[in-house]
């Protein structure tokens, strides 16, 4: 993937954070889902951290359709719902992969589950063959389900109605978090979690997210639809964030526990989001009621609390209205590229 002068500029910065990379240094790290919107990103941090500060971090990247391989980095193309083998030594393993899509939830809504459950417990499996020091596990606030305008804390349950398939994302990455608990208390594994808030950035593939379809209609310089009254609030979290999060979880969070990523909540409602980003572009919102997104969260309210993973030492680096502005910006690069 090529990246622009923006993103770069965040790469380096995310490269010279204060975190504990010194467990990484001379160690093999590997990583599901890395060629997706998330895995790729924490890849170029890693491959900054070599060439500037000569951590010498093996990557093995396990992906359905693996790119060749690039100086520090190992492509195996995998279906990590089946078994699975990795010749050599894994320090650690990061899990990724899984359908993050509302229309992916429709359109496979089995996927979706097993991608979740049945990667998560092969590459713990991986995690317990080669010794690994350390699982992390990239979770998601959906498994809190639905609240109300009290931020979600980590010990928080949330309420989900499990007799739909839309509740197979959810309820298959509280399954995930439990097997990595069952792999810790059995085989004393270290896992940790990350419970990711909603991300987004300039996603280079098709990903159909509420903000992500208003930022294409913004860049395309088309009014925004909006397929509700725009009321929900739920927390965000730019793509720099995530990354700088997960990263500091794996590297200085505690062994069974589970961390909440988010940017800072500031108040303001999807509406008021897909206002932001058509005034970014000049254009307009506009409503149509009766054509809801299939697959799309029921949920109204779903706002993280990140006090315990601040309480680390970790700061998000961006606001989320500066998060789609710079979005904006990247992808305006992009098309003027036609990339």
């Amino acid at each position: 993937m090529i990246y622009t002068d923006i993103e770069k500029q965040d790469i380096r910065k995310l490269a010279a954070m204060p975190y504990g990379w010194s467990a990484l240094k001379n160690k093999t790290v590997l990583i599901s889902g890395g060629t997706g919107f998330i895995g790729s990103y924490m890849i170029e941090v890693f491959k900054e951290r070599n060439a500037v500060y000569g951590d010498n971090i093996s990557i093995v990247c396990l992906s359905r359709h693996a790119p060749e391989d690039g100086g520090c980095v190992k492509y195996i193309a995998a279906d990590i719902t089946k078994p699975f083998e990795i010749a050599g030594s894994v320090d650690f393993i990061i899990h990724l992969a899984s359908n993050t899509h509302p229309a992916q939830y429709v359109t496979d809504p089995i996927g979706t589950i097993t991608t979740n459950v049945f990667g998560c417990y092969n590459l713990l499996e991986v995690a317990r063959a080669k010794n690994a020091k350390r699982f992390l596990l990239a979770s998601s606030v959906e498994i809190y389900g639905n609240g109300n305008e009290i931020p979600f804390a980590e010990q928080d349950c949330g309420y989900i109605d499990c007799n739909t398939a839309r509740s197979g994302y959810n309820e298959s990455k509280r399954v995930s978090e439990s097997l990595c608990q069952s792999y810790g208390a059995r085989y004393g594994i270290e896992c940790v979690v990350g419970r990711l808030a909603r991300v987004f950035g300039a996603d280079r593939k098709n990903d159909t997210k509420a903000l992500a379809q208003f930022m294409e209609k913004a860049v395309c310089g088309e009014d925004i639809v909006l397929k509700s009254k725009g009321g929900q609030r739920f927390s965000y979290c730019y793509v720099t964030d995530a990354v700088s999060g997960l990263l500091k979880i794996l590297l200085d969070g505690k062994s069974g526990e589970a961390y909440n990523v988010s940017d800072d909540d500031d108040g303001n409602t999807l509406g008021d989001y897909a206002r932001h980003i058509a005034s970014l572009a000049g254009t307009k919102v506009v409503f149509e009621l009766d054509n809801a997104q299939k697959g799309a969260s029921v949920s109204c309210f779903a706002l993280l609390d990140c006090g315990k993973l601040k309480g680390l030492g970790w700061t998000p680096s961006y606001t989320v209205e500066r998060g789609l502005k710079t979005t904006y910006e990247i992808k305006k690069v992009l098309n003027s590229h036609g990339r």
